[in-house]
């Protein structure tokens, strides 16, 4: 499908979506892509870089239900539209301010409101939506308070199934189960040492945490800091970085489970950021917080530069496929599998010599 190893933008001003979430639909022909070009808008285009982007979800619909102004680059803090799409349906749902937007990929795209919260709660923007299409998953907050909301989006009918005195996010629906939600204890990674959590309505009713974070360390009593975790695909658990910064390791990437299965150290590494798995789960994929091949751990001298490498699920062994720089959300390079396991999109920033951005956008890399 890609010829050349090298990365290719898919398209400027681009991103892709969080990493874990999916943005590909059309039988992984085509992905999803925010644009950060002066309106918040979804577009898609094809992975083969044929044809014209195609509106998902317009500027003028997402301006009408939110009051949040867009990204840009002398407003680097602002948020952006995160979105999904369900894995076995072209449905995509979208948390903007106080709307969860559900537009049909293979209808008509007439976007649709499923929910909106209650008086006195706010939206998370992240969101999540079950591989059928038919039930997506929220989280909102108020008062010190947060809650999960799964949303039925063809009735709009809703049912809390958990809620926290804490930040709680980073809800999304485990694909190797959907019975399984994972979530996050948000908050510094070096601060909170309950980072994974995971929803069953039996098993989990009040959520329960995943991974004893200081069990896993090499310097008790320091827990080893987890995050960006990403739930797998073909078993119930996750693959999650063991950031440089954690005071203790043994860091790198883990495999945790929700089974009772000890967690196991995939692949040792000072400067994991963020990672994704394919389908099968045989391969890994990561960005760093600066050259992988930096000495150091962490943010250290890590500058402005990030690599893709791939790592081996069996062996751990490690390779380095792309490198590329980043500045703030949504441009972290937050790497993910084509549907097929056959390449990489990853958030692709470029500096000139004096190191000023000159261009940005989602890119696409075969891993070869």
């Amino acid at each position: 499908m890609i010829e050349d190893h090298s990365p290719r933008i898919l398209l400027d001003d681009s991103y892709a979506t969080y990493p874990h979430s999916n943005g590909y639909y059309d039988g992984g022909a085509r992905i999803a892509l925010g644009m950060a070009a002066g309106a918040d808008e979804i577009v898609g285009v094809r992975l083969d870089g044929s044809g014209e982007p195609e509106v998902l979800l317009s500027a003028e619909a997402i301006a009408a239900e939110s009051d949040l102004p867009p990204w840009s680059e002398s407003e680097l803090a602002r948020s952006v539209p995160w979105f999904d799409v369900a894995l076995d349906a072209q449905t995509l749902v979208c948390a903007r301010d106080d709307a969860l937007f559900v537009v049909e990929l293979a209808g008509d795209r007439t976007p649709r409101i499923a929910h909106r919260p209650a008086d006195g709660w706010a939206l998370d923007g992240l969101t999540s939506v079950s591989a059928d299409g038919r039930t997506a998953l929220v989280s909102e907050m108020r008062d010190g308070v947060h809650r999960a909301l799964t949303v039925d989006v063809r009735t709009g009918a809703t049912t809390e199934i958990v809620r926290h005195p804490w930040f709680a996010n980073h809800f999304h629906l485990v694909p190797a189960d959907e019975s399984w939600i994972g979530y996050s204890h948000e908050g510094a990674a070096t601060q909170v040492d309950d980072r994974l959590w995971a929803w069953n309505r039996e098993d989990a009713p009040d959520g329960r945490r995943v991974v004893d974070q200081r069990a896993l360390s090499a310097q008790p009593p320091a827990a080893v800091a987890l995050g960006h975790e990403r739930w797998m695909f073909h078993d119930t658990g996750a693959v999650v970085v063991a950031y440089g910064e954690s005071e203790a390791g043994p860091r790198g990437i883990y495999e945790v489970f929700v089974d009772g299965r000890a967690p196991r150290l995939v692949s040792a590494g000072e400067r994991d950021w963020h990672c994704g798995i394919t389908r099968d789960g045989r391969t890994i994929v990561v960005d760093t917080t600066g050259p992988a091949d930096l000495p150091g751990r962490g943010w250290a001298d890590a500058g402005t530069a990030s690599s893709i490498q791939l790592i081996d699920a069996a062996s751990g062994e490690r390779r380095t496929i792309a490198e590329t720089g980043f500045i703030s959300h949504p441009y972290h390079p937050h790497p993910s599998f084509t549907p097929d396991g056959g390449a990489v999109v990853f958030n692709h920033v470029e500096r000139d010599g004096r190191g000023a951005v000159i261009r940005r956008g989602a890119a696409i890399v075969e891993r070869g």
